[in-house]
């Protein structure tokens, strides 16, 4: 039986950060796997007050969106956050329909 890889897995690299739409959270990859990817989240500890530990876990390919990468058409040059989603979603310049702001321009104020 040979083991097909997700569709959605053949651009996740280990240091990836990736969204769980599951859980809500946002995490970077550990390890990746044909239909999975293994992250670390931090939790406190039960047993010992204001301890943290990491804990792995397994999100399943169909429930996560690789944050790392445009999300219109995958690219990973040129990358800038989109603020309105809440979510850190990266749009690359090419797939940008309003360019990002220039700060420049909003410390100066040329009205």
């Amino acid at each position: 039986m040979k083991i097909r890889t997700h569709p959605r897995m053949g651009d996740i690299h280990i240091g990836d950060e990736v969204y769980s739409y599951r859980r809500q959270l946002f995490a970077r990859v550990e390890e990746v796997f044909p239909a999975a990817v293994c992250v670390k989240l931090a939790a406190l500890d039960s047993i010992a007050p204001l301890a943290v530990s990491l804990d792995p876990q397994l999100w399943r390919a169909d429930d996560i969106e690789n944050l790392s990468v445009c999300r219109y058409c995958g690219g990973r040059e040129r990358l800038h956050l989109e603020r309105e989603t809440g979510i850190p979603f990266r749009i690359c310049e090419r797939c940008c329909v309003v360019p990002p702001r220039d700060r420049s321009l909003e410390q100066g104020r040329w009205w």
